[in-house]
């Protein structure tokens, strides 16, 4: 198991260990979960972006240290049984069966035990669909454990920064950046490396799989960029300015939802004969029609002329290499 993952397992146990206990001293707690006073204090601080959903600070846990003792506020949630309705049964399965499956968490640790149990809830007709479903999901996080793993989690726990060389899909180019590493996200299907981004001067998300090469610098991150750590609420999330193309496309069938869903600024409307229309707002094409070459004549781009454009010069360009 790597450190990374390990680190999880210890944070989540943690909590009900210090709520159920009405806190728990310094000593005990780096006993128990096996690290120094140092590693304790930066698992708590972790905490401290963690909680429940709206995620809004009355939302997030809190910790403080009287005299030698550790206690936790607003973690309450964590200590109480949850009583699960069938739905919510099934999803936690799926999702708690392909984190396990993709090596984030133990297969006879507390998640796979608990898994266990919400499995005898389930069918067996239930359970052999779920399991179907959970290698699929794998499939896609195994994205994670390409050659770039080791090096990633490496600069992450010495917070030395990263030379990169990343296809940006909006621009459908290739870059060299100098990146500080914050954090690893996982969402719709796909890792992020979340950075400070020295070319751009920002935080950043930048996808695993489109990462060419990744090596460490040796210099150290900067406490400032660790400062504007700030995880986007969602993943893709889009929110273009006045000056955008406003977009329409047509689908001969059902695909067009797959863009909705994966680009949510994105809306769709089913017509009486089927078909699926879908309106966006984007300031580049590019990445719109490169993502447009997979559906063929199965797309109509009604809107604007210079997507239609794009799209149709780079379907003969790619004919051309093909023959």
């Amino acid at each position: 198991m790597t450190k990374v993952s390990q680190r999880l397992n210890r944070i989540l146990l943690m909590v009900p260990f210090i709520v159920a206990a009405d806190g728990a001293s310094v000593g005990e707690l780096c006993k128990e979960f096996g690290v120094s006073r140092e590693e304790l204090v930066c698992d708590l601080e972790t905490l401290r972006m963690c909680g429940v959903p709206e995620y809004t600070p009355a939302d997030l846990m809190d910790y403080w240290i009287e005299g030698d003792r550790v206690y936790m506020m607003l973690a309450d949630y964590f200590e109480r049984p949850l009583n699960l309705t069938r739905e919510e049964a099934v999803s936690l399965y799926v999702a708690g069966g392909a984190l396990v499956k993709a090596g984030v968490f133990e297969k006879d640790g507390p998640l796979g035990t608990a898994l266990d149990k919400v499995g005898r809830l389930l069918s067996d007709r239930e359970k052999a669909d779920i399991e179907e479903l959970a290698e699929r999901i794998d499939v896609e996080m195994s994205a994670y454990t390409g050659s770039w793993r080791d090096i990633i989690e490496e600069g992450l726990q010495k917070q030395q920064v990263l030379l990169i060389e990343y296809l940006s899909f909006s621009r459908d180019e290739m870059t060299e950046r100098e990146v500080e590493p914050l954090s690893l996200v996982w969402s719709r299907g796909h890792w992020y490396l979340l950075g400070w981004c020295h070319l751009a001067s920002d935080t950043r998300l930048f996808r695993l799989d489109r990462i060419k090469s990744v090596e460490l610098t040796g210099e150290p991150a900067s406490w400032e960029a660790r400062e504007s750590f700030n995880v986007p609420a969602l993943v893709g999330e889009y929110k273009p300015g006045r000056k955008a193309h406003q977009v329409r496309l047509r689908f001969a069938g059902r695909e067009g939802r797959r863009i909705v869903e994966e680009w949510p600024a994105a809306t769709c409307a089913v017509e009486e004969d089927g078909t699926v229309l879908v309106e966006l707002r984007t300031l580049n094409l590019e990445w719109l029609s490169n993502y447009l070459l997979r559906f063929g004549d199965r797309v109509e781009i009604q809107a604007p002329k210079e997507l239609r454009k794009s799209v149709r010069t780079k379907a003969t360009e790619l004919l051309k290499e093909y023959r």
